[in-house]
């Protein structure tokens, strides 16, 4: 593609060093070997892509994108900023702004990729070819690829969507994070229905106050982003989005456009009441918990808000399990007690899942869970006070560490109390074994932070390591020992 035909209706501040090029490639990675590419000096956390521009010509770049002219003799385009600039320019690189595609994109602290494997699997389910990018891996049609960040930088985020289109796609389904907003990943995506599910506290590293972290979600809800907004009017912090949106918004709650009649939970799953229209429809679905129930009520929402038969979906949640990866999956093992797997990573997340087993007939509650390192310090004590409160017993050990100290972050959730309820184990295998090892008839181990992660992350490195592995070995060794006795 020609440099002229992808700049020529962008704004810009100035030009220096003018050639009409042949751009074959995108990147903002200066190491990265490329062919007549575009480099965009991208100012981050804790470097700036300016420094490495001359590396990026060395490997391959024609043409800088910059937020200051430098002294290097190859074409610069000079923006405002480099980051809505390079949204822009991977819509017209990859021609994304125009696939036939619907874009149906979910964001909220908590339930995105419930809410977007649901719309995945009716969707699939009622003969559509789906594209989905999330936490947990990238889907086009019946291929996945392995999960990269929640929402892919832009010049992956707009090829991914262009192989959608060329591989016959006809929904690309998104979960939106809140980094993604405020870093203009999505600039230059118009969705059909964009859904916020809930905001509590996390990511305050980033966004520092909950004031900012709710703003920049809020501003999801504008026409140069969506067509259409669903909005959980239950959930925390989002009835306030009532006043200030500028695009035509569906709720669900109690007083919305779906409107919660009853929720009734069972082992199996359950049962949702709601009135849409002045009908009142009856959802079947083995996913558990409230929560959930808003997840599914919002699943419903935006495919009821882009055409689909409101009685259609309905059909596929009674006749077809919605599984999600590391989200409430209770596993099937040959014992007498019950062991859960799920992400719950924030105060409001761990909270959903062990009010939801309350509900549920077993006995005690066995949680282990931990907290991520270089992350939002202020929620790692609230977690652990919610742990102890919902659970019988608690078993507190490391999730990520990252950089820091284990044991220090073991530290931050324990502080303030003495829960006489609570150990911790801080070897993450030895502590779930541990409670495999205490459970009793009936009891639930639940296992909670990390969900389908395959890695744990200790100074840099990423280190093979999975909640389903530990609980697999655990069987096998434990059967193992039994027969050699």
């Amino acid at each position: 593609m020609k440099l002229y035909d992808i700049i020529s209706d962008m704004k810009f501040i100035g030009i220096k060093y003018y050639k009409d090029l042949s751009i074959d490639s995108l990147t903002a990675d200066s190491k990265e070997k490329t062919s007549n590419s575009i480099y965009f000096c991208i100012k981050g956390m804790k470097y700036d892509g300016h420094d490495f521009a001359a590396e990026s010509v060395t490997n391959g770049a024609v043409c800088l994108v910059v937020e200051k002219f430098l002294d290097i003799p190859i074409t610069q385009i000079l923006v405002e900023n480099v980051r809505v600039t390079m949204s822009y320019i991977c819509s017209i690189f990859y021609s994304t702004y125009k696939t036939n595609m619907k874009f149906i994109g979910v964001t909220g602290t908590n339930g995105k990729t419930t809410t977007t494997f649901m719309l995945r699997e009716i969707l699939t389910n009622l003969g559509y070819r789906v594209g989905l990018i999330g936490t947990e891996g990238i889907y086009i049609g019946n291929l996945m690829l392995p999960p990269m960040l929640t929402t892919p930088d832009p010049i992956v985020l707009h090829k991914l969507i262009r192989e959608m289109a060329d591989n016959g796609c006809m929904y690309c389904i998104m979960e939106i994070s809140a980094h993604a907003i405020a870093l203009n990943k999505i600039d230059y995506i118009i969705y059909d229905a964009v859904a916020l599910t809930n905001i509590t506290k996390d990511h305050l590293d980033f966004f520092i106050t909950m004031e900012n972290y709710i703003k920049c979600k809020y501003s999801l809800f504008a026409p140069r982003h969506a067509k259409v907004g669903v909005l959980n009017l239950d959930g925390e912090n989002c009835r306030e989005l009532t006043k200030k949106c500028q695009i035509p918004l569906i709720g669900l709650g109690e007083e919305g456009d779906f409107k919660i009649v009853n929720i009734n939970h069972t082992i199996k799953g359950s049962q949702i009441k709601f009135e849409y229209k002045q009908k009142i429809y009856s959802c079947s679905t083995n996913l558990m918990g409230d929560y959930n129930a808003y997840n599914t009520l919002t699943a419903i929402a935006c495919l009821t808000s882009v055409g689909i038969d409101i009685a259609d979906i309905l059909h596929i949640l009674k006749t077809k399990d919605i599984f999600v990866p590391g989200r409430f999956n209770i596993l099937k093992l040959d014992c007498n007690f019950n062991v859960m797997i799920d992400y719950a990573h924030t105060p409001d997340g761990i909270k959903n899942v062990l009010t939801t087993l309350k509900q549920l007939p077993i006995k005690n509650i066995i949680t282990v869970f931990g907290c991520g390192g270089n992350r939002d310090k202020t929620k790692r004590s609230e977690m652990g006070q919610i742990a102890s409160k919902f659970s019988d017993y608690v078993i507190v050990t490391s999730d990520n560490p990252r950089n820091e100290n284990p044991e220090l972050i073991i530290d931050d959730i324990v502080k303030g109390y003495d829960a006489k309820n609570m150990v911790r184990i801080t070897d993450r295998r030895s502590a779930i074994e541990y409670a495999l090892s205490i459970a009793k008839p009936n009891d639930m181990v639940a296992i909670l932070g990390k969900g389908a992660e395959t890695y744990q992350e200790i100074k840099g490195v990423k280190y093979p390591f999975s909640d389903y592995d530990c609980v697999d070995n655990y069987f096998k060794y434990s059967l193992k020992d039994k027969i050699r006795l």
